[in-house]
């Protein structure tokens, strides 16, 4: 079933995924540094507030779901109530921050944030809930329509000369319209009298430390980008922002469909069959977000000064070259670190200890930057960020031990590990090579040389059932 829905989701974040890139390519061809960096830094902005916000409603839908199959009502009429509080208490905020800013463009910006947090808030917790109820296909439905719709628009603003708020408003039509279309229904059950007040506690007990730890850790991936902004001006992060996203989003796009696909299935055995069952799940799980997203990390890195000419304006192209080997280490640690490691403190319900490991990465990667971006600018920035990612990785590692123990790293993945130096070898010899020609080419010599590695090293027994099934095929 993991493999299954890991190939579902796969496809249901494989092809926003593709309309992200490009996204990336053409905003950055159409949009200056400076309204490029003003459109992240509003996203930036908006992911941190949600993070506060919103964030710790959507991880109790994902737990305590299972829980609540039966009588669903109680537990989602308590997460609408708790979404609208939010949303009030950040409707009230907006208004005394609208008439604090007397700037025009200040003001629009943040009217225009404010309906992103909220819409965005939503969309979350509508794909959290098909998450949870194993529909993968409404969840790739909705990603799929709201990524090509965003995109759309926000070009159609673009060529009206709207600026930096064109994706932006692209973004909220786009969530709004497939959060109505695809999965309003699953609210129905709701209703007020339904609502738990001790279910809201246990809520905000599992959920609100949790909450923290995203809040510091998306901290530690934007914070730089302020700083950025502070220290270099407004052209800095729009700089910065295109290569660093690029990266990112492409290695915790492939960790976060595995983890998709694995944290419910890896909780429903907890809840169900006990420790040793979930631990059997998460060898898998260790295994194959390795496999996924180890070679990717090594291709980007090698290939950077091409992958930047080809996906990004020509404004862009030398800040991104020199970031991105930095941001695919970074994203990698960081990635193992969320949806591997911090899983011994969810299953173990002893999330208060993540806060704890987030709150170091923050503090490291915040006096980082306040000393290498005045230093050495843009890459001060990315070296801060990685720096600051491998602490909270070894943290989460050594802390993890004591509350759950994680499988150890089986010798299929070390095998991996081997096989993407190998792979990462062969793509330098091609590291001068230029252009969509020459990026294909890179491509597909990664895949043939990593899946060569893959059958020769037999990594998961891939090569015996290969094996076994050619052999099944004569015998017919």
């Amino acid at each position: 079933m993991l493999v299954r829905h890991s190939f579902i989701y796969a496809l249901a974040r494989g092809v926003p995924g593709i309309v992200n890139f490009l996204a990336v390519m053409i905003y950055t061809r159409m949009m200056t540094p400076g309204e490029y960096g003003q459109y992240a830094l509003v996203i930036a902005a908006v992911g941190l507030i949600d993070s506060v916000l919103f964030q710790w409603i959507r991880l109790g839908l994902l737990r305590f779901l299972p829980h609540y199959s039966k009588h669903p009502q109680v537990l989602l009429s308590t997460l609408f109530l708790a979404f609208l509080s939010v949303v009030v208490f950040t409707s009230l905020l907006g208004i005394v921050g609208y008439f604090f800013w007397t700037g025009q463009e200040e003001r629009k910006l943040l009217v225009v944030g404010l309906i992103l947090l909220w819409v965005q808030g939503w969309y979350e917790l509508e794909l959290e809930l098909a998450r949870s109820q194993l529909a993968p296909f409404r969840y790739g439905m909705m990603s799929i329509f709201k990524s090509l719709l965003a995109l759309t628009i926000g070009l159609l603003l673009l060529y009206q000369g709207t600026g930096e708020v064109a994706p932006l408003l692209g973004l909220i039509i786009g969530m709004a319209l497939a959060s109505l279309l695809f999965a309003c229904r699953e609210w129905r059950v709701i209703h007020a009298d339904s609502f738990d007040t001790s279910l809201l506690k246990n809520l905000l007990h599992y959920g609100l430390p949790m909450t923290a730890t995203y809040t510091l850790a998306f901290l530690v991936g934007s914070s730089d980008r302020f700083m950025l902004g502070w220290f270099q001006g407004a052209d800095a992060p729009g700089l910065y922002a295109p290569g660093y996203d690029l990266t990112q989003f492409s290695l915790l796009m492939l960790l976060m469909v595995v983890n998709l696909a694995a944290y419910p299935l890896v909780v429903r055995a907890m809840e169900h069959e006990g420790p040793e069952e979930a631990r059997e799940k998460l060898k898998d799980v260790l295994l194959l977000s390795v496999a996924v997203a180890l070679p990717v990390a090594t291709g980007i890195a090698v290939c950077s000064e091409n992958i930047a000419g080809v996906m990004l304006g020509e404004k862009y192209q030398h800040a991104a070259a020199s970031l991105i080997p930095l941001i695919a280490l970074s994203s990698f640690l960081f990635g193992m670190k969320v949806f591997y490691l911090d899983l011994a403190f969810q299953l173990s319900k002893k999330t208060y200890i993540e806060p704890k490991i987030m709150l170091v990465a923050a503090l490291v990667n915040v006096l980082l930057n306040l000393w290498w971006i005045p230093l050495y600018g843009l890459m001060g920035a990315a070296f801060a960020t990685v720096v600051a990612y491998g602490a909270a990785a070894c943290l989460a590692w050594r802390m993890g031990r004591k509350v759950f123990p994680l499988p150890a790293p089986s010798e299929d993945v070390w095998k991996v590990f081997l096989i993407c130096g190998v792979m990462g070898l062969a793509l330098w010899f091609t590291i001068d090579s230029r252009g969509v020609g020459a990026l294909l080419g890179q491509v597909t010599i990664g895949i043939v040389v990593y899946l060569l590695g893959i059958l020769l090293l037999d990594v998961a027994g891939v090569r015996k059932m290969l094996l076994a099934r050619i052999g099944a095929q004569r015998a017919l």
